[in-house]
């Protein structure tokens, strides 16, 4: 069971009325996560471009997309300019990340780990393409 102290965080953090506390409060799943952020703060995701052509954001290979384990991506350990086309595929495997570690799973076991963004390629009508490979690290 999640523990007082760190409910409190969570409420203040999130800003909630009263009733909207009391509202999330009552989901259990809601709890189990508290009862696991501290070992959000163990990880991080990173996602490093291994092939880019005609990216308008400006990737190269090897700039590197990172979020912390709970999937907050970091601005400060990230490219200044990020194209949304590349963050798209990596959120469902973030939040599959942040899943795995509140349910106890091992979050560096990812089946599927190369991305593409979603712009098709020059060759298909569009303007270019970036594959990123996803990985989990512990901090």
């Amino acid at each position: 069971m999640a523990d007082e102290a760190m409910l409190n965080v969570v409420k203040a953090t999130l800003g909630y009325t009263d009733a909207q506390w009391e509202t999330w409060k009552s989901n259990p799943r809601n709890l189990e996560i508290v009862d696991h952020i501290g070992e959000l703060q163990n990880y991080r995701i990173v996602a490093e471009v291994t092939s880019v052509y005609g990216c308008g954001a400006g990737h190269k290979v090897g700039d590197r997309i990172v979020y912390s384990g709970d999937g907050t991506l970091l601005c400060k350990e990230s490219p200044d300019k990020i194209c949304f086309g590349l963050l798209s595929p990596i959120n469902p495997v973030a939040e599959a990340v942040l899943n795995k570690i509140c349910s106890g799973e091992d979050p560096t076991r990812i089946a599927f780990n190369n991305l593409h963004c979603v712009d098709v390629g020059v060759d298909h009508g569009g303007w270019g393409e970036a594959v990123v490979q996803v990985r989990v690290e512990k901090v």
